[in-house]
């Protein structure tokens, strides 16, 4: 089995998959990290972290010793997670779901009539969890986890309410023909 010094090397010059196995070596560190950013799905904060420690790779030194390489990237990966946990902290929340009106633009060939998502969500009672999910998702560019901590639900209940609207939007205007 090869050190990490030999798999920087080997990265450095270019070998193939030395890229790979420095990521599964550094696996244990970034999903510990990826675990405690609870403003990202942890997919997502995953994928950020290892492409951190991608990013270290050429400035790490083949002379350095294992342990001042492994500290180097432990500590990359440190700032990267307290960057992403700092961002997801100043984002500004809004309350009032109605009050954030987004026109949507389309190109000219497309029949406004056709899908008028704007309609359906104002077909639903102001007050509905149904019409904030939709509102969150489509007028402010929330993630499921974000819909889900604002309301105090489960994030997988507003993916699966999310989907299942959506759907019926779908299904409900593939029988209007477009003007």
């Amino acid at each position: 089995m090869k050190t990490l010094t030999e798999l920087i090397q080997n990265y450095q010059n270019g070998i193939p998959d030395s890229d790979s196995e420095i990521l599964k070596r550094m696996e244990p560190l970034v999903k510990g990290y990826a675990s405690r950013i609870h403003c990202m799905e942890r997919e997502d904060s995953t994928q950020e972290l290892y492409l951190t420690l991608l990013k270290t790779l050429p400035y790490l030194s083949s002379s350095s010793s294992e342990g001042e390489c492994i500290r180097y990237m432990q500590t990359s990966v440190e700032n990267r997670y307290r960057s992403l946990c700092r961002s997801c902290l100043s984002e500004p929340e809004k309350d009032d779901f109605d009050s954030c009106s987004v026109s949507l633009q389309a190109p000219d060939s497309f029949d406004d009539t056709y899908y008028d998502v704007t309609a359906y969500i104002n077909s639903y009672p102001s007050d509905s969890v149904q019409r904030k999910i939709l509102s969150m998702y489509f007028y402010q560019d929330k993630s499921d986890a974000q819909i889900a901590r604002k309301l105090k639900l489960s994030r997988q209940y507003v993916n699966r309410m999310k989907k299942k609207l959506i759907l019926r939007y779908i299904s409900e205007n593939k029988s209007r023909p477009p003007a």
